[in-house]
């Protein structure tokens, strides 16, 4: 595997972890300092969230999960200048 393989599947990687963290901020502000809105939805409903919807969180657990995730989100945008689309093989993916 040559360097850019390693860093197209470090990306992967990376898209991966960001997915599970973010879906646990989901879960914790959901179960907690959310709770009104998870009580809006019926069982199966799908809505979308952006990790701006929890920025002014108050729950220390929250905010320190999307922390995280905007780490992830700075550190896929920058490997994405570095080595540009194409090479990542996402193609506008992103």
């Amino acid at each position: 595997m040559n360097y850019q393989d390693k860093v197209k599947e470090a990306f992967e990687i990376l898209e991966d972890a960001k997915i599970q963290v973010f879906t646990a901020l989901i879960n914790v502000a959901m179960a907690s300092e959310f709770k009104e809105i998870d009580e809006l939805f019926d069982e199966g409903e799908f809505f979308a969230f952006r990790s701006s919807d929890f920025d002014h969180a108050t729950d220390p657990n929250i905010q320190s999960l999307q922390y995280v995730v905007k780490a992830m989100e700075i550190a896929k945008e920058e490997m994405i200048a570095w080595n540009g689309l194409n090479n990542l093989n996402l193609q506008g993916n992103e």
